[in-house]
């Protein structure tokens, strides 16, 4: 059979490498077809990568295409099925080539319209959750985008996502089965025995820009500018602190800002919470692992705390779950690793805070970063929500034992958003595509 995955960004491998895998394993003609004509931009520029992934069962075969000229490809080149995690000018149900779509969380609401309407003969999803949560996903698209709203009809998206959606879990995941533990302990000099917190920074450049981001929270963010700076100069840490702490008592003689006065006085911002993380690690003899990403320089203060960082040197394998195979907690802000780290069996802490600070938009925060219990980031047993005063004031004096992780909470939690840790949702998401070309509907 011949399959074509479509690659928007280099980190699409990361969700996509273990199927293309798979398929390689299989004996199909397998294709990746980048798309030359999405350019990232800005700080998304620096996470281009210089070679793509290394795959264990063969080589695919690689082609480049604009998008105004897929419908073109698709006809020239003829696969069988093409895989892809986003929408493109060209993805139709009008011709031989079925179309097969991957969710990847909210990327949900990008494969179905708000009529119901979606070129793809069939979606995999993560979970009969994410059925639940797609309408949902598309006016949270429209409300960070700053689209007008567009009418959503729940329904019908309900409907189409019964009709054409398949449960095949996270095939992302599949990967985590696949590195040794061993080895990137090796990798790092950490010792067999030595606990280790895996610390992903808070995202100062892809979050909102908000007032309490820029100037109460995070008066020390890196950026690309700082970042070498710092790198270069010892005294340029001290320089910023300086600076920051100057921003921030400006900021609060301001009318907007009056109200964060007590945030000021307590020193609830990112440097302190990189303190209380490193105190925790110390007073618990762990080892501090910061997983950043390119787009989101780490700042000197991070640098300095952390014994390692380390950013993403390839997709696949992804480096997020090397380091969560040897990780025995994880803290992040609002991240989707928090599915990563349960695959992994590990618990995480969510540094939470204001909705209204962090800029978020009304349905992203009612319907996914909430921390109502049992949602993504407040599930007792595997994900446990600090305020940042909270953290800043206990978290040094906490031990792994106050988070630990309940195997029947974690399979609770699986089964609810992510799906089976057997290793096989690639299988999974490749079965469907085989029914596809012969026939069959999908899910059946």
């Amino acid at each position: 059979m011949r399959v074509a995955f479509l690659i928007r960004r280099d980190n699409h491998y990361r969700l996509l490498g273990p199927a293309i895998d798979r398929a390689l394993a299989r004996g199909w003609d397998v294709e990746c077809w980048h798309a030359v004509d999405e350019g990232l931009k800005g700080a998304r520029a620096r996470e281009r990568r210089q070679a793509g992934p290394a795959f264990r069962s063969g080589r695919p075969r690689l082609r480049e295409f604009r998008v105004d000229g897929l419908a073109r490809l698709v006809t020239e080149v003829a696969p069988d099925i093409l895989i892809t995690m986003y929408r493109a000018r060209g993805i139709a149900r009008d011709g031989r080539a079925r179309w097969l779509g991957l969710q990847y969380t909210l990327n949900i609401g990008e494969l179905v319209d708000g009529d119901g309407a979606t070129p793809f003969d069939a979606i995999g999803v993560h979970t009969e959750h994410w059925r639940t949560v797609a309408a949902d996903s598309l006016r949270m698209l429209d409300e960070t985008r700053g689209r007008a709203a567009a009418p959503v009809d729940d329904r019908a998206v309900a409907a189409t996502l019964r009709r054409r959606g398949v449960v095949v879990g996270f095939p992302e995941m599949d990967q985590l089965h696949l590195v040794d533990a061993a080895a990137v302990r090796a990798t790092l000099g950490l010792d067999a025995t030595r606990p280790v917190v895996l610390y992903c920074p808070f995202p100062f450049l892809s979050n909102p820009r908000t007032f309490w981001t820029r100037n109460i929270y995070g008066p020390f963010q890196a950026n690309p500018y700082t970042a070498r700076i710092e790198h270069r100069l010892q005294r340029a840490d001290r320089l910023l602190d300086r600076a920051g702490r100057l921003r921030q008592r400006l900021a609060v003689r301001m009318p907007t800002g009056r109200r964060y006065s007590r945030d000021v006085a307590n020193g609830w911002d990112d440097r302190r919470v990189v303190r209380a993380v490193r105190a925790f690690c110390d007073a618990n003899g762990a080892a501090l692992i910061v997983k950043a990403r390119a787009k989101d320089p780490v700042a000197g203060y991070l640098r300095a705390a952390a014994d390692h960082v380390r950013y993403d040197g390839t997709d696949y394998p992804a480096t997020i779950l090397e380091l969560m195979s040897i990780a025995s907690l994880c803290v992040h802000f609002f991240s989707t690793v928090a599915y990563e780290a349960a695959y992994a069996g590990v618990p995480s802490v969510c540094v939470t805070a204001d909705a209204d600070d962090l800029g978020f938009s009304p349905t992203l925060r009612t319907s996914f970063l909430s921390t109502a219990s049992g949602s993504s980031f407040n599930f007792p047993g595997v994900t446990y929500p600090l305020g940042v005063a909270d953290l800043v004031a206990d978290f040094p004096r906490r031990r792994f034992a106050d988070f630990p992780l309940e195997p029947a909470a974690r399979a609770q939690y699986l089964d609810k958003f992510v799906g089976r840790d057997d290793g096989k949702a690639s299988d999974r998401l490749l079965d469907v595509a085989a029914s596809l070309v012969d026939g069959e509907e999908p899910g059946r």
